[in-house]
């Protein structure tokens, strides 16, 4: 379960990283933002 939050983390540090200035930032800004979102929706599903 700590990998979801992991690639919640790294979502957001992509966009951080973005927003630092990056070549191609709405590309990066995107990325991150799905990796941010599907890590996190992950965490948080109940694990079966």
């Amino acid at each position: 379960m700590w990998q979801h939050w992991l690639n919640g983390i790294l979502g957001l540090w992509v966009i951080v990283m973005a927003l630092m200035g990056l070549q191609n930032m709405t590309t990066i800004v995107v990325t991150g933002a799905v990796i941010s979102v599907v890590g996190f929706w992950g965490a948080l599903q109940k694990s079966t």
